[in-house]
Parts: C-alpha cells; sequence; structure tokens
C-alpha cells in the first residue's frame, strides 16, 4: 500500500510541475514603470507587457513636455518607437498599442523637453520584458 501511495503521489507532483513549468513562460512579462529624475518626477513612461502597450505622461505643469521612447530587438530588426505627451499636465497621457513578441527585451526611457525640438532632460531609462 506505501508503494502505491509514493506512485500516486510521485505522479501527482510530476502533474503539478509540467502545469507550473508550462505556464512559466506566458508569465514572462515584465512591467516597467520610470519617472524623470526631475526633482518633481514631472514625466513618466510605462510599459505594459500583456497587451504591450507603451504609455507617456506629462505630470507637471511646468512648461515642459514628457518625451519617451520604447526600443527592442527581435529576429528582423531593431525597433524604435518614440511617443510623447504635448498636450499639458493634467490631461490624458499618449499611448501608443505595440507588437513585440513574448519575452522579447524592451529599453523604456523618459525625458522632459521644452517644445517640440528642446534638448532632452531628467532623463532616466528602466528595461523589462514582453
Amino acid at each position: 500500500m506505501q508503494a502505491r501511495t509514493k506512485a500516486a503521489f510521485g505522479a501527482l507532483a510530476s502533474g503539478v510541475a509540467a502545469v507550473l513549468f508550462a505556464a512559466g513562460p506566458a508569465a514572462a512579462g515584465t512591467d516597467v514603470y520610470v519617472d524623470t529624475t526631475d526633482p518633481f518626477s514631472g514625466g513618466a513612461a510605462g510599459f505594459a507587457s500583456y497587451g504591450e502597450t507603451f504609455t507617456v505622461c506629462d505630470n507637471r505643469a511646468d512648461g515642459l513636455r514628457a518625451s519617451g521612447h520604447i526600443g527592442w530587438t527581435d529576429s528582423s530588426a531593431s525597433h524604435y518607437a518614440p511617443l510623447e505627451d504635448a498636450n499639458g499636465s493634467g490631461n490624458s497621457c499618449a499611448k501608443k498599442d505595440l507588437s513585440i513578441g513574448e519575452g522579447i527585451s524592451v529599453t523604456v526611457q523618459i525625458c522632459l523637453k521644452d517644445g517640440a525640438n528642446g534638448d532632452p532632460k531628467y532623463c532616466a531609462t528602466k528595461f523589462g520584458k514582453a
């Protein structure tokens, strides 16, 4: 009887392990959230791995705009997607839906700029995974 219990427990443990390992890659994404380095966190960028959505937000009425980009490399090429929230703080954030393969590493950067052609400043970068 004891051998039968051990065999049943071993089969159950193997089945549980198979389910856990099978589900692992599907949950491999890493969301990213990064603020600018200015004292007031005037801008922020985020990447949601589920749905591959990139968001940039202007958080402060300081005369600057939030300017971000996301980059990744897959088997076909390197990709770069810029995005700016130029409608002022307190309004909706800018969003972009992307198509990035599961498990691909992404780089998210956020900066503040004075106008469309201003120099980026207070930049910060973080990394995640689609």
